[in-house]
């Protein structure tokens, strides 16, 4: 991947507006990945208070800050919430009483915190607020491959876009400037390849700062009236904040240059990480007397002059991802014009392939590669056991509504029919069981979903279950941690990063809470037990007007507690009994084991197995052994 090769935008020539105090200037030189950037940057711009939720490629931002925070800071809050939309409220609520604050997610969380990200541009800001949202164009991780800076038109909310690990470090710092100076929500998108890729980086020692925050919210109450009418708008009073709001907008657009690079007469206007890509493939083909590569820091919003600015160019292309945001606002070509494909992430590879049609490149061949394997779950991931015997208890007829996390491979071996968003899961189990219901048709459904996922979304789809008689089985997979995304905390641990002491959460509570009356724990390594609560689960089902609840509650091995209680076994396959049918290679699916063809039998391979021994229950001819160590 191409970053940081930007020979004319050195670091000391770009216009940040951060003030460094004289006794701080001592450079260190670190090795960050952009997510790590941006969240020293956001320490070093003066945020006290960040929020987030994990999720793949932005869930290394909050860390971070709480690692480098917990070296340098005196006080400060930093720490997941249940879901985007709490973390966002949380942190903005934060910054609302003058703590410079930011929050964090994926593109897709910002679909979460769209109600509070909509109506903060109104309100506007008082310490400062950051929003992070990083994409994912591709996708490598995720559902969608929206574009952020879309949503940030949508919300009026300014938008910077950094393309490389530095600019990383130095947006996150500008946008809270920029938030104060204008008493507005910033928002700083980056992509993937920005966020995980990796650069030495020299920047301004952090000090240990023993500042405490000053929070302010009625103290003044000569003038508390006057910003009531903001943080309390009635919707005539709306009207007024939006009006403000355009105003700033207007201001903002009109100190938003652009950064022009080579001599050529077609413009290519860009912003993010493709513009690096595009800096070195004009060097490489020696373009730079056909191309001016046009740079946007800040993609949005854009100042009407700069129109006019490009009115001199031949041609104007927009090349950005994942959306056409600089298309739109300048009128260019690119998608709209097919030279930009309109789905798909913008590799040097593609990039090269725009300049081709743009006759500016002869068309190479690339080589293609082939596709990587699928992903399986871990050797002895309990969700593997769990759904294995849930698949056992009902069969294939069942209809299995599936969620966002690990449990979502469970499409491997036939125990996951959908998966749309985080708490569909459950929602799904309940249309498809109506919709069975309404044509007097009898079909097992069952919804399956994570303890983080549950905690996030399902629960508000649970109480829906229960409030219309639904008679679904819902299986919550609880491994006590987000495990898909790096293994952060879940509402249930009983203490944060830090090891100050915590309320545990308990699932199980919140079921009963309900009114749910069938809610059973079950540990899936059991996997007898585990059979025998699913089949109750089914006879209750067929009598009631409630939903059932299985929760299957083992830790996850990839966590150090995890691994600590996982019993290890010595397992071995007995080669005299195995017959080669792959009932255990194509249902179970653990990686440890394979299939030697010139044998025709299943072996285990002896550094993937972790010795859970669950694979006993797999094998339909016995020819899987298991004894203690």
């Amino acid at each position: 991947m191409a970053l940081g090769i930007i020979k004319n935008c050195f670091l000391k020539k770009l216009n940040y507006n951060i003030v460094i105090p004289e006794k701080e200037i001592m450079k260190k030189r670190f090795y960050f990945s952009g997510n790590e950037a941006i969240g020293a940057g956001l320490l070093k711009a003066g945020v006290r208070f960040l929020t987030g939720y994990p999720g793949t490629p932005s869930s290394e931002i909050l860390p971070t800050f709480q690692r480098l925070a917990k070296k340098y800071l005196n006080n400060f809050f930093a720490d997941w919430c249940i879901n985007e939309k709490v973390a966002y409220e949380v942190a903005y609520a934060a910054s609302l009483a003058g703590i410079p604050a930011a929050v964090t997610m994926k593109q897709v969380g910002l679909n979460v915190a769209m109600d509070p990200f909509m109506n903060s541009a109104y309100v506007g800001t008082d310490g400062g607020f950051v929003v992070v949202s990083v994409d994912d164009p591709g996708p490598h991780s995720s559902q969608t491959e929206q574009d952020s800076r879309f949503m940030a038109m949508a919300a009026k909310v300014p938008v910077l876009d950094p393309s490389d690990i530095k600019e990383a470090y130095f947006f996150s710092q500008k946008a809270l400037s920029l938030s104060r100076e204008f008493k507005i929500p910033v928002l700083l998108r980056s992509t993937t390849r920005v966020s995980h890729g990796r650069a030495g980086l020299e920047i301004e020692h952090f000090e240990p700062l023993l500042d405490k925050p000053a929070p302010s919210f009625k103290e003044n109450l000569k003038t508390w009236k006057e910003k009531l009418k903001r943080l309390a708008a009635t919707p005539k009073l709306r009207f007024l904040l939006h009006k403000e709001l355009n105003q700033k907008l207007e201001q903002i657009a009109s100190e938003n240059k652009p950064r022009f690079f080579f001599e050529g007469d077609i413009a290519i206007i860009t912003s993010g990480g493709v513009f690096s890509y595009l800096y070195e493939l004009i060097e490489e083909h020696s373009l730079e007397e056909k191309i001016c590569l046009v740079k946007f820091d800040l993609p949005f919003p854009i100042d009407e002059e700069i129109k006019k600015e490009l009115k001199n160019f031949r041609r104007i292309i927009a090349v950005e991802e994942s959306m056409p945001v600089l298309e739109l606002q300048l009128c260019a070509e690119g998608r709209n014009t097919g030279i930009v494909p309109k789905e798909g992430e913008l590799t040097p590879a593609v990039c090269e392939e725009i300049l081709s049609k743009l006759g500016l490149l002869k068309k190479k061949k690339h080589i293609s590669f082939p596709p990587l394997p699928r992903p399986s779950l871990c050797p002895g991931c309990p969700h593997r056991i769990g759904l294995f015997a849930l698949k056992k208890a009902f069969g294939n007829s069942a209809i299995y509504t599936g969620d966002i996390g690990c449990y979502t491979l469970a499409l491997n071996f036939g125990v996951t029919d959908t998966v749309l968003c985080m708490g569909a899961g459950v929602s799904f189990s309940f249309g498809i069981k109506k919709a069975f219901q309404m044509a007097e048709k009898g079909r097992a459904v069952i919804g399956i979903v994570g303890d983080s996922t549950f905690f996030h979304s399902g629960i508000p789809a649970l109480i829906d279950l229960y409030h219309y008689g639904i008679p679904v089985l819902i299986v919550i997979l609880d491994n006590g941690t987000v495990a898909m995304t790096g293994n952060q905390k879940t509402p249930s641990s009983s203490q944060s990063f830090s090891g100050e002491k915590l309320n545990p959460v308990s699932i199980e509570k919140i079921v009963e809470g309900i009114g749910i009356e069938f809610c059973k724990v079950v540990d899936p390594y059991e996997f007898k037990e585990v059979l025998k609560v699913f089949k109750e689960a089914k006879k209750f089902l067929e009598s009631s007007f409630s939903p059932a609840v299985v929760i299957l509650r083992h830790l996850c091995i990839n966590t150090k507690e995890g691994f600590s209680v996982n019993p290890k076994y010595r397992v071995k396959i007995i080669e005299e009994r195995c017959t080669g049918c792959k009932v255990c290679i194509n249902e179970f699916e653990c990686p440890a084991l394979y299939f030697d063809e010139e044998k025709g039998k299943v072996f285990i391979n002896q550094v993937w197995c972790i010795g859970c021994g669950c694979c006993v229950y797999a094998c339909p001819k016995g020819a899987i052994e298991r004894e203690s160590r």
